[in-house]
């Protein structure tokens, strides 16, 4: 098997190109692509791991949003070096609403037990966060569209 050849198909510039093919041919409105990239950003910085695409899935057809877009983006914590960045991002915003103050002494996040005995200062941490972000998403890429499309 020609190992080169299968891994060419990965390149970032051409992973990129299908995404924007995507948005742009997409039948869809502008708020309907903007609200889909949004709810897979939301999911993704959501504490939903390990069942982020089942989710991403059901609410995109319960929501009739475009499946391929929702599970672009919700892909994004997939990203080996963004998921410390998304527990930290998640643990010190719920330190901030418990305590009124950032923490300055983190557990090790990556340690389950660790994570189990923060999950509720994390849990509400990461949804205000996800709710930040797939704002955030939502303005960007529908002011976006709006203007480009």
């Amino acid at each position: 098997m020609n190992y080169r050849a299968y891994i060419e198909k990965f390149k970032i510039s051409r992973i990129k190109k299908a995404i924007v093919t995507e948005i742009t041919a997409a039948e869809n409105s502008n708020s309907v692509i903007a609200l889909s990239l949004a709810l897979g950003a939301f999911i993704a910085f959501s504490p939903t791991w390990g069942f982020q695409t089942a989710l991403a899935i059901s609410l995109a057809v319960l929501l009739r949003l475009n499946k391929v877009l929702v599970l672009v983006t919700v892909n994004i914590s997939s990203i080996p070096p963004i998921i410390p960045l998304i527990l930290l991002a998640g643990y010190q915003t719920g330190a901030f609403v418990f305590t009124g103050h950032f923490q300055t002494e983190v557990p090790n996040l990556m340690n389950l037990k660790t994570l189990g005995e923060n999950y509720l200062q994390f849990a509400l941490g990461s949804l205000i966060v996800a709710s930040g972000v797939g704002l955030v998403f939502y303005l960007m890429i529908f002011f976006l569209l709006k203007r480009f499309r």
